[in-house]
């Protein structure tokens, strides 16, 4: 006589003591379940057990640790996101561990400027952005971070406003232009404070002391370079204090040491100088790239400077001795803009090829490239608490950037 049908064969499991199903089709429950399925070739299966891993504590956890590692970016980036607001130690250090650059996607995208937008900065608080436009548009706009609002328009220069910087306090927005100008403004209100006057051509660079004393501005002409100097302005009473000559080109970025002793700069000549602050004495040209530096950044911890170049590189360089430690290769296009990010870790570049690219500080290793701009991207600026990067470009867009 056959066996009954219903009767558990060799290869069949029980489940629960449920009718018997044939293996192929089983579904292992609990702990063990979630096991045999984070084991799975197939990627979505490990997906939907990640989720179940947590409900069984300690043993969950390190699974879902584990899944941190898995070959599949889609798998990490979900066991990331269930971890990132769990507080346990070993789930902390796990993180630290795990690059979540690598995950960012495009959150949304900010449209309000009628011409190129070319340069922005991210307020000390991380709320709000402020962003400037090139050619007839000669505003500047401030944004909500988190649900890109238009707060306010701010009008008063006669010509196109080529950078935007904020005060350490978040208290002040600078901003230099064409017009020749520096116009210092009430963050909050939007009412203009002050006007400097002082620089012979554009004003192409500002950056701010991180003692909120001091303001430094580099000028440059797109077809003469006459004015190739950097100006050092007393925040308090707008008084020029000394004007920096040495650089045979225009003065294209500037940067202020964490420290506050230290300017640096970088020229259309192709070269980065490193400037005493107080007295204005040149300490050290840096010389490496082979067209116009576009872009330079120094590290939290003042050990490092960053640059960007027209000849598409990044040069990582050493502070102290100016000594070029790695050039980072991987735009097709020139470098417009370089960001550090507060851990000091990450590097991000803006192109005229249209992509960012995210690279690891220490190694000079290319972690991931973000596409999105429709042109070339212009400007990028991390988040102080480094978990926003936003982007623009001269599609006339802001995009921010972060992890869903």
């Amino acid at each position: 006589m056959p066996d009954h049908p219903n009767q558990p064969q060799e290869f069949d499991a029980v489940l629960g003591g449920q009718t018997p199903i044939p293996t192929g089709s089983a579904i292992l429950g609990g702990l063990e379940g979630v096991k045999r399925r984070l084991d799975s070739a197939i990627e979505e299966q490990r997906i939907a057990a990640l989720s179940e891993a947590l409900k069984y504590g300690e043993a969950g956890l390190d699974l879902m640790i584990r899944a941190l590692q898995d070959e599949s970016t889609q798998v990490e980036k979900t066991a990331y996101l269930l971890l990132k607001e769990r507080t346990e130690p070993k789930v902390k250090q796990a993180l630290k561990e795990c690059n979540p650059w690598r995950f960012f996607e495009c959150l949304r995208t900010l449209d309000g400027h009628s011409f190129w937008v070319k340069a922005f900065a991210i307020s000390p608080d991380g709320q709000t952005i402020v962003s400037r436009s090139r050619g007839m548009d000669n505003t500047i706009k401030v944004w909500n971070l988190h649900n890109g609002e238009l707060q306010r328009t701010l009008e008063g220069h006669l010509g196109t406003v080529n950078f935007v910087a904020i005060s350490p306090d978040g208290q002040t927005l600078f901003s230099g232009s064409f017009d020749k100008t520096i116009k210092v403004w009430n963050f909050h209100n939007g009412e203009l404070q002050r006007t400097l006057e002082g620089h012979l051509s554009w004003v192409s660079a500002v950056a701010i002391s991180p003692s909120g004393q001091t303001i430094v501005s580099g000028s440059w002409d797109d077809s003469i370079s006459w004015d190739k100097t950097i100006k050092v302005w007393n925040l308090h009473n707008g008084e020029l204090q000394r004007t920096l000559v040495g650089h045979l080109g225009g003065v294209s970025a500037v940067a202020i040491s964490p420290s506050g002793q230290t300017i640096v700069s970088g020229s259309f000549d192709k070269t980065i100088k490193v400037w005493n602050l107080h007295n204005g004495e040149l300490q050290k040209t840096l010389v490496g790239h082979s067209s116009i530096v576009k872009s330079v950044v120094i590290s939290p911890s003042g050990q490092t400077i960053v640059s960007g170049s027209m000849d598409k590189t990044i040069k990582v360089w050493n502070f102290h001795t100016g000594e070029l430690q790695k050039t980072l290769k991987g735009h097709s296009s020139s470098v417009r803009s370089v960001a550090i990010s507060p851990s000091g870790q990450t590097i991000v570049s803006g192109s005229g090829d249209k992509t960012i690219k995210v690279w690891h500080l220490p190694t000079g290793e290319l972690i991931r490239t973000l596409e999105g701009h429709s042109d070339w991207v212009t400007s990028v600026a991390i988040s102080p608490d480094g978990q926003t990067l936003v982007s623009k470009s001269y599609d006339k867009t802001i995009k921010i950037w972060g992890l869903p």
